[in-house]
């Protein structure tokens, strides 16, 4: 419209299907334009002019703006008939977080999901997942205590009241958290069915035909089960299926040492599992800190778990109550067998049956769908967000994308993430958290690091609490001595690292953190304790000496 000779400008509240012209142009002129855009994107749209007088309300961002009495012009009426301002698909944490930012943006969005409404987090990952982290820990503490006068009783574990209370926290929690959002939000429409693009502007959401302004896939992704021979004849879990198992496994074997397969692994085994980890890397918990990992598999066998890195699984069969798989280890075939199966081999995006390649949509080799730094698909009017584009699958991560695709697709492409200090935990007990470079990522980046690991035995937060196995390392450039990452293996890790997020975000300093002042005893004092140790011998401190 600002292209037609005589507008002088023009406010676009497409959300509610109108725009405030000023100027002396031609309504029909206006009608025309407006209808030609529409037929370039496969609209339809109906439009009308409507007298000044019938203009209920005109919202103004800027205080500069003229007053609603001050403004002459025309208005035209738009009518969007099965016609929506943002579709979603994918009604999990990304998608709401997109849904919730559009209607703070004015737009009415329509989320579209055909599993249970909460994603993946909510019903399949994060929350199920530490709730029985958190019962495996209350059963494992008797055996676990160190304080010699305090006798806890141990008795037994209840499998079926366990899951009975972990579905009514699920139950309560996706009410809380997506249907009660839907109350709040009556802008949001919601519809509980399978969506899939015609083209780039046009989806079927159930049986209906909804043309849109624009888009975002927030599909999520699901369990990645590994290419083993005869992995399909055998019965097998997954994260998305373990927290229904009926029983607790006699023996529980685990494909994978990552976060999903270590925190698992150790809530069975603590449950009264006996459990083994077969990992194809070389270490467990690859990605982190080698220290941190070793220690870390350190404490796993030290309670128990039986960890075997560096496999190639070969196949697998099973009779009427074992499973067996068949594995080589340097070069020597060995057999394995359990009673039960978790497979926790990483993850694979849900982007089949979308209609991505109607609507000039690419993914790449993994099916990952591809963005630009701004969420913004091939397709330009489509963007995406969460565990389907790959970028950190991580909860905080997809609803942090999800309202940053919905900003940018509704306003423009500005907002970027910075992944960069973004914390991840591992909820083993002790946890494994970590944000910002390792040691080699920071070498592999061009710096010249200098770095320091304390152990917890240092920490008299933990000697008070007899938690001394653990650990903390910071990754420092040296020259500047600002502080690249930090990583923590110790109780409470998820919380302490929150504190070392702002120190990377804020590219502090070794000498910024010594300068801070920590209560006293914490597990977050280990974080200025191990910036003192490069410059100082800490074990000759007193508490709390600079």
């Amino acid at each position: 419209m600002e292209s037609v000779e005589g507008v002088s400008s023009v406010i676009v509240n497409f959300p509610e299907g109108y725009a405030f012209v000023e100027g002396n142009a031609k309504v029909e002129k206006l009608v025309e334009v407006v209808r030609i855009c529409g037929a370039d994107k496969g609209h339809n749209y109906d439009v009308a002019e409507v007298e000044y007088e019938d203009i209920l309300e005109i919202e103004h961002e800027k205080e500069d703006e003229p007053k609603k009495n001050e403004i002459r012009g025309k208005k035209i009426f738009v009518s969007k008939n099965n016609v929506v301002d943002l579709l979603i698909i994918g009604g999990g944490s990304a998608g709401f977080a997109a849904a919730i930012k559009a209607v703070e943006l004015g737009a009415k969005p329509l989320i579209v999901e055909y599993r249970t409404i909460g994603g993946t987090c909510l019903n399949r990952g994060c929350v199920p997942s530490k709730f029985l982290i958190e019962a495996a820990k209350r059963y494992f503490l008797p055996l676990k205590n160190s304080f010699k006068g305090v006798e806890i009783e141990r008795k037994s574990v209840k499998w079926d009241d366990i899951i009975a209370l972990k579905e009514s926290l699920l139950e309560s929690m996706r009410k809380e958290k997506y249907w009660d959002v839907l109350e709040a939000y009556p802008e949001i429409n919601y519809k509980c069915c399978r969506g899939e693009f015609i083209d780039g502007q046009k989806a079927i959401v159930g049986h209906e035909e909804f043309s849109f302004f624009k888009a975002i896939i927030a599909t999520g992704s699901r369990p990645a089960i590994p290419p083993i021979k005869g992995i399909h004849k055998v019965r097998y879990y997954t994260s998305d299926s373990i927290f229904d198992i009926d029983h607790i496994p006699r023996h529980l074997i685990v494909v994978g040492g990552g976060a999903v397969g270590l925190e698992l692994a150790q809530a069975f085994l603590r449950l009264g599992s006996k459990v083994t980890v077969l990992e194809v890397l070389p270490k467990i918990a690859y990605t982190e800190e080698d220290e941190l990992s070793q220690k870390l598999e350190e404490i796993l066998k030290k309670e128990g778990m039986e960890i075997l890195t560096g496999i190639n699984i070969l196949s697998a069969f099973q009779d009427e109550h074992t499973i067996y798989l068949k594995f080589s280890k340097n070069g020597k075939e060995q057999t394995i067998e359990g009673s039960d199966i978790l497979l926790a081999t990483g993850r694979t995006p849900n982007t089949e049956n979308l209609g991505l390649h109607k609507a000039g949509v690419e993914v790449n080799q993994k099916g990952f769908i591809k963005v630009n730094e701004f969420l913004q698909t091939t397709n330009p009017d489509i963007y995406s967000a969460g565990d389907c584009v790959g970028k950190m699958q991580l909860v905080t991560v997809a609803a942090l994308e999800g309202a940053i695709a919905a900003e940018n697709a509704l306003l423009g492409n500005k907002r970027k993430i910075d992944y960069s200090s973004i914390p991840h935990v591992i909820f083993t007990d002790p946890e494994l958290a970590s944000v910002g470079l390792t040691e080699k990522a920071a070498q592999e980046q061009g710096y010249d690091v200098d770095t320091r690991t304390l152990d917890l035995e240092k920490v008299p937060r933990a000697r008070i609490a007899f938690e001394t196995e653990g650990l903390v390392k910071i990754v420092s450039e040296r020259k500047s001595s600002r502080i690249l990452g930090i990583h923590v293996l110790m109780p409470y890790g998820g919380e302490v690292i929150h504190k070392a997020a702002l120190l990377v975000k804020f590219s502090l300093k070794v000498q910024d953190v010594i300068l801070m002042v920590d209560a006293y005893p914490t597990f977050s004092e280990a974080i200025k304790l191990c910036c003192q140790s490069f410059i100082k011998d800490v074990s000759k401190l007193s508490c709390c000496a600079e």
